[in-house]
């Protein structure tokens, strides 16, 4: 007897011991499979430079934007424009497939002012349009900015 108490101890000291390697592979695998979906980018990330084309008298602006979006498609980052005195952080924004948007706060004719950029990734260029939110003042300008 024992001898088969022994062997029994033995299985269930095996069991406990094949239990918690699954588990751990489980938790491994899921620790593992959430670090990607965190990383997980956007065609849209990274360093762009560009221009918009603003009508006469102001004429073309100089633009750079560091884009970053997260799994669920939030975009974070922010955007430098010639002649502006800082760099504007993105206030919120969303990618979807090919288009972002996002808002930013930045000089305009009345002052500071929210600004909505619209933009579709057509090979390496993003296309955009922008204009203030207050539809009242300013126009919509298109621009493009590339890697």
């Amino acid at each position: 007897m024992a001898g088969a108490g022994a062997a029994r101890a033995d299985m269930q000291i095996s069991e406990k011991t094949m239990k918690a390697a699954f588990l751990g592979l489980g938790l491994g695998l899921a620790l593992s499979l959430g670090a990607t979906a965190a990383l997980a980018a956007s065609p849209f990330d990274g360093k762009w430079t560009g221009v918009f084309h603003r009508p006469a008298p102001a004429g073309d602006q100089a633009v750079t934007v560091t884009i970053a979006t997260d799994a669920g498609g939030v975009v974070t980052g922010a955007m430098t424009l010639a002649g502006a005195a800082a760099e504007a952080p993105i206030e919120w924004g969303y990618v979807k497939d090919d288009l972002i948007t996002y808002r930013i706060s930045a000089q305009g004719p009345a002052g500071v002012a929210p600004f909505i950029y619209m933009g579709k990734l057509n090979g390496g260029t993003i296309e955009f349009g922008r204009r203030p939110l207050d539809l009242k003042v300013g126009l919509l300008v298109k621009g493009e900015a590339k890697r």
